[in-house]
Parts: structure tokens; sequence; C-alpha cells
């Protein structure tokens, strides 16, 4: 099962909740090693490798499964696989991302400079590379028109699909659409609720992540 929804759209609750759910989930995040080795491998494409981690898990999410156009390559190779899709509205990612990017922003240096420093090596790269963007607080229209393209042409190329989900963990924070659409029981406990009031900027009210 691949989640293909953009870093900062609710990947980490849902990994969780597919944890809970009894699966083997191939955590995201640019502190881990795997992550910053599977962002650099889909970067060189070197798909190969990226197939042979996948045998290791039953579920992943965060880049670079999603925001990438790696989905291409994964609804080939694995034809009978689910995919997860999470979305959110572009005003909240961008400054969700902006947040994220702002913890470890302390001096002069540019925003991925100093994320690229702190260990984010893989996702620096991707920004880089994938998105296109050097600067993101400088680039936000880039920013969003890539989150927006890559959304819709993921809406578009999975339209029809019975194994294709997507939804707003923003909107929809309980069990019954992913369990629903996964054909398991509604565990009785709350949906998990991590890294929440991240979506605002500053001084705002806090958001559902």
């Amino acid at each position: 099962m691949f989640c293909l929804g953009f870093p900062k759209t609710g990947t980490t609750s849902l990994e969780v909740a597919l944890q809970r759910l009894g699966y083997k989930v191939c955590r995201g995040a640019s502190s881990n090693n795997h992550s910053n080795f599977l962002m650099a491998l889909k970067v060189l494409g070197d798909t190969d490798e990226i197939a042979r981690v996948i045998r290791h898990f039953d579920a992943f999410a965060d880049m670079p499964f999603g925001g990438t156009d790696l989905y291409l390559w994964l609804s080939r190779r694995y034809p009978e696989a689910r995919f997860l899709h999470t979305i959110r509205a572009p005003e909240q990612w961008y400054q969700s991302i902006l947040n994220q990017l702002a913890k470890v922003s302390k001096g002069p240096a540019p925003m991925l400079d100093a994320f690229h420093a702190a260990g984010g090596y893989g996702a620096a790269m991707i920004v880089r590379r994938e998105w296109g963007i050097t600067d993101p607080l400088a680039q936000k229209g880039a920013m969003l028109r890539y989150y927006e393209g890559m959304n819709a042409a993921i809406l578009a190329h999975f339209n029809g699909c019975e194994r294709f989900h997507s939804f707003d963990l923003t909107e929809e924070r309980d069990w019954r659409s992913l369990c629903g659409f996964l054909g398991r029981p509604v565990p009785d406990q709350p949906f998990p609720h991590e890294n929440p009031g991240q979506g605002k900027a500053p001084g705002s009210a806090p958001s559902a992540r």
C-alpha cells in the first residue's frame, strides 16, 4: 500500500493509523536514514533498489512516495496495490511546510540549506530537483502550482480505480473512511492525531494535522 500524499497532509497520522490496523509501515521522516536513501534513489531513478526496499514493508508514506511522480512507476510495477492519497487545502499545506522549515532556520542561511544541514538531505534534494524550488519563501506561487498540479495529475491517473482512495484528513479525522476502503473493522479508539496545530502561520488558530 502506498500513500501518495505530500508531506504535511496528515501522513504521520496515517502511518500511525495503519500501524494500529496491523500493517508494517515504512515510516517516512527526513531524519530517517531509509527515507533519505529512498529519496536519493528516486532522484537518481534507481527503481530497482526502491523495489528491494519495498519488499520489507506493507505500507509506505511521505516522500518519495508522496509529492513526486513516483506513482506512475508504482502503479505499473504494483498493479494490485492499494493507493491512498491524502490532500489538504493548499494554503494550509504551504504554511505547514514553512513552519517545519522555520524550526531549523535560525540564522541567515536559506531555508533549504538549513534543513539540509539539520539532516534533511533527501527532502532538500527532492524539493530542489523534483519540485524545482530553491527558496520556498520566495517561490510560494511555484510551490502551490506544483502541489495542485501533482494532486490533479494523481487524481486523473487513478480516475475510476477501485484500489485508489483520496481523502482530506483535516476534514475526515475518523476511521470510517480509511477502514471502509481497506475493508478493516473500525478500531475502538480515537483516530491518531499526530503533529497537531502546524497548518497555520505562527500566531493563528491551530488546525488539524
